[in-house]
This record gives structure tokens, sequence and C-alpha cells, in this order.
């Protein structure tokens, strides 16, 4: 069986990276006789918003993209989430800390900024021997803990994609590497008891996703998602990184940046044939 998904966050309208995951992610659903769920994730509650949302649907209908269950939005599911954080408190891997506000919006999005070695702000562990309650603060997961209890120092998972550095096949991390790369990272944030990182894992998990189609911008934190699985007791999904949709100058294309968005390409004339072939699709 082959199970995939598409994520969009209501945050803005959606440009023709997305419009690009969309489509290759039910290109290979069709290929495979598979299922697509649609996946709303808005747990950034000051940005989200229902305009945006209702947006999605419509640019996706019009991008001839089917998904084949009531969509799953992130802001319903948030009990969900607050059970399997419950699951790691009780395995003692996790403590409480008192950090800034920038760690706490990084905690809300998709690390989709990241440089390609995966470099990032490296939590120095300021917290992790202050035995801090973990109510009203946010919620960080301990690796060394985390190493302990799974009684390994690797983790692993296969990249049928390719990655920014053209990673492809059987791919193993080991968990100092993560250490290293990111420190006892955000799992919960104080006011909602998710982050990024828990949602999208328990998301695959209860929308049974066998393969993650996703830009190859999030690889990288790809490590940060398995070893979430493998103390939640989740399977490790097959990943399918694909390359980005890039701008004249070779950057990224980005909301926040002012990429043009598929409602103003369909306002202005561009039609859905026009689009696959910009796409390569």
């Amino acid at each position: 069986m082959f199970v995939s998904r598409f994520a969009p966050s209501p945050t803005g309208l959606l440009h023709l990276g997305h419009a690009y995951s969309a489509l290759l992610t039910q290109n290979l659903v069709t290929r495979n006789s598979g299922t697509l769920h649609l996946r709303i994730e808005d747990i950034d509650i000051t940005r989200c918003t229902p305009d945006f949302e209702k947006q999605i649907y419509r640019d996706l209908e019009w991008l001839g993209v089917q998904w084949d269950s009531t969509p799953l939005r992130q802001s319903e599911a948030l009990s969900i989430y607050i059970n399997s954080l419950k699951q790691l408190v009780d395995k003692g891997l996790v403590y409480g800390c008192d950090c800034t506000r920038s760690d706490i919006k990084k905690a809300l999005s998709a690390p989709n900024n990241l440089a390609n070695d995966g470099s990032t702000v490296v939590y120095p562990g300021t917290c992790r021997e202050k035995n801090l309650s973990l109510d009203g603060r946010n919620v960080r997961l301990n690796l060394l803990k985390s190493k302990n209890y799974l009684e390994t120092e690797y983790i692993n998972f296969f990249e049928q994609g390719i990655g920014p550095n053209k990673e492809n096949g059987d791919q193993t991390f080991e968990i100092g590497w993560l250490e290293k790369r990111y420190g006892d990272f955000i799992i919960a944030r104080k006011d909602i008891r998710t982050s990024y990182h828990l949602a999208v894992t328990v998301d695959d998990a209860q929308q049974k996703v066998t393969h993650v189609s996703r830009g190859n911008d999030l690889f990288y934190v790809t490590p940060i998602h398995v070893i979430l699985q493998y103390l939640l007791n989740f399977k490790t999904p097959v990943y399918i990184h694909h390359p980005l949709i890039k701008d004249k100058n070779g950057n990224k294309l980005a909301k926040s940046k002012g990429a043009e968005s598929i409602l103003s390409m369909r306002n202005s004339g561009t039609n859905i044939k026009e689009i696959r072939s910009i796409l390569g699709l």
C-alpha cells in the first residue's frame, strides 16, 4: 500500500513550489495506485488564517489535485499531540525549558530555510539539569536520555528521492549528529503543547503514511522525525525528497519573499497546462 500526503500551511498563498510538490506527490500516488491525504498544518495560530486555508482548497482543485479523505487540520488534533507528548514525559525523555521568543517561533514552523549542510543554531542545553516543571514552559527532548533509552547510537531511514547533496538510498545518522546540529530541540511549545516536529511525526503515523514526499530543504530535519518515530514506536516511512523550484536568481520560492502565487497566475490567464509545462510535469 502506498500512502502519501500533501501538507501546506495556511500562512499565505500557494506558489509554484507548492504546486510542484502537490502535483509530483499526486503523480507518485497515481503510479502506485495509492492514497493521497491532505493535511492543513495550521498550528501557527498567529499566522494561519481561514482565508488562506480556503484558497488552498481552491488552488488545489484548480490544479487537479484530488485527495482521498477529509483533510486533517492540525488545530483539531491537539489532544493527540498532547497524548504523544505524555508518552515521552512518562519515559523521562523530556524537560521544561525557559527559552527565548526566537526559539519559540522556530518551534512553530517547518524549518525549511536551513542551509544545505543542515546547519542551524545549536541549543546549548542550558535548562537540561534545572529540573523545571513542564507547566507553562516549552518542552525539549533530552537526546542523551533518548539515546540511552533506545540503546543505539544510530537512526536510519530510506531515501527514495534525492537530498540537497544528492543523498539517496539507506541513510544512517548518529544521534550524536543531532546533538551537534540542533541540541535538545523543542517538541512542545508552552501555549499549544506541540511543535512542527512532533505534530508532523504524529500525523504521519495517524494517517498511516508510507511515503513522505516533500522538498529536500527538509532532508536534514528528517533525523529529528525519525528519532521521534523510534521513541513513540511508530513505523518509519520511506522518504521521497525532491528538488526545489527556484526563481531566476536561483533562490527558493517563498511566501515571505513575495513569490508569485498560483492565484495571481490564474488571474493573469495562466492555465494548468502551462503550469505543468513550467514545472516540467
